[in-house]
């Protein structure tokens, strides 16, 4: 709800200028329409990458897709919000006495942007951990995701209901010269009440991967791309802190539409660059093909590695192919293929062995597919690297 200036403010005020008002209108713009920009560019690469180079689409690209939809009409929500009847950006003195007696224009704008920064979030990190779901297998990172989905999920219909029903009627927060005697909760403690678990969740998901990036056998320009992502997430994280804040300056001040202006553009920059940090990975696949140098995985040919025939194309007797997964254990497989997501690239025969052994971190493995969760690959693939084997039995590292 709108928190008007008392007498004694009101006196304190500079003489309007309705000529040349100063504004922070051009704060809002060169915020909202640049980011929402990217935010379109990644969606779309994502969804051809995902579409015509992986040829496999999951629910995480349809969630995502759904949040960058509000993202993009949130932040053409606020460049529109800069105009008139709205005028957020300009101090309260430099408004005409029109305006100030008609500010349920401007509340209905307050209490959308409000409900809308709820569902992107919530999409945003469901789609991430759906993403966590598919491409990380482990035990631990399921027993994780589905705890903070549950959290994410329930946060959210929380904080919704509080900023939908903060005042009582609901009409007072839009329209307080009708309902003076409307009971409002304070917009502070709603601030801090829902912003501190929001931040939390930002950490937690956002550097979930950060635990196993150090144990990644990659080369130094793919270790650099992989931190260029996680600096994306430090970013949002940092925004989360910046605008729990810069809320509790916005509510104990009186000019709400200048200090207003500040508020939208650090909600944009949080939502918008999350969804571009979300989307990054997917597009990999098409980056990797207009910028090879850049962001396909370097081959490496190795003295042990089996050379193919020149007659057959296949894996000449001799040795098993040794793999090595992300925990360091080593597979070996008499007859395997590896699929990136739901499309074959490979398929390699290795005669002479009697069984088919994988070894994964000392677990016994199915017989059914193991999805051993190699994130980085060499072709144009999906992030995860799925190994089938004939047979399984647990073996320590090697």
């Amino acid at each position: 709800m709108i928190e008007w200036p008392s007498a004694e403010e009101i006196a304190s005020w500079p003489a309007p200028n309705y000529v040349n008002p100063e504004t922070r209108r051009p704060l809002v713009l060169a915020t909202a329409i640049p980011l929402l920009c990217l935010v379109a560019i990644a969606i779309s690469v994502r969804f051809y990458s995902r579409i015509f180079i992986v040829r496999a689409l999951g629910a995480d690209d349809w969630v995502m897709l759904f949040a960058a939809i509000a993202s993009m009409s949130t932040s053409a929500m606020m460049c529109v919000a800069t105009e008139e009847p709205f005028l957020t950006g300009y101090h309260l003195w430099d408004l005409t006495p029109a305006f100030a007696s008609n500010p349920m224009p401007t509340g209905l704008m307050g209490i959308a942007s409000q409900l809308l920064f709820v569902v992107i979030t919530m999409l945003l990190k469901i789609s991430i951990l759906l993403t966590y779901l598919r491409v990380f297998p482990s035990a631990t990172n399921k027993w994780f995701c589905y705890g903070m989905l549950a959290y994410t999920v329930a946060l959210s219909i929380t904080t919704f209901c509080l900023a939908l029903f903060q005042c009582m009627p609901i009409q007072a927060y839009w329209q307080p010269f009708m309902y003076p005697d409307a009971k409002c909760l304070s917009p502070k403690i709603i601030a801090w009440a829902t912003g501190i678990p929001n931040i939390f969740s930002d950490f937690m998901i956002f550097l979930w991967p950060a635990k196993d990036l150090m144990n990644l056998k990659v080369s130094l320009r793919q270790r650099v791309t992989l931190v260029t992502m996680f600096c994306f997430g430090a970013i949002i994280c940092v925004a989360g802190v910046c605008r729990l804040w810069y809320t509790s300056v916005y509510v104990d001040s009186f000019d709400v539409l200048y200090n207003g202006a500040n508020l939208y553009a650090i909600v944009t920059i949080e939502t918008s660059m999350g969804i571009i940090c979300g989307c990054i990975p997917a597009c990999k696949p098409l980056l990797s093909r207009l910028f090879p140098r850049i962001f396909s995985a370097p081959t490496r040919s190795s003295p042990s590695t089996p050379k193919r025939s020149k007659k057959g194309g296949g894996i000449p007797d001799g040795p098993a192919l040794p793999l090595t997964s992300i925990t360091g254990s080593i597979i070996k497989s008499q007859s395997y293929s590896i699929e990136y997501g739901r499309r074959k690239t490979s398929e390699f025969p290795v005669p002479g062995l009697p069984d088919a052994w994988v070894y994964l971190g000392g677990k016994t493995v199915s017989p059914r597919t193991t999805d051993i969760g190699l994130v980085d690959g060499d072709g144009d693939g999906d992030e995860s690297v799925l190994l089938k084997g004939k047979k399984g039995e647990s073996r320590p590292n090697v």
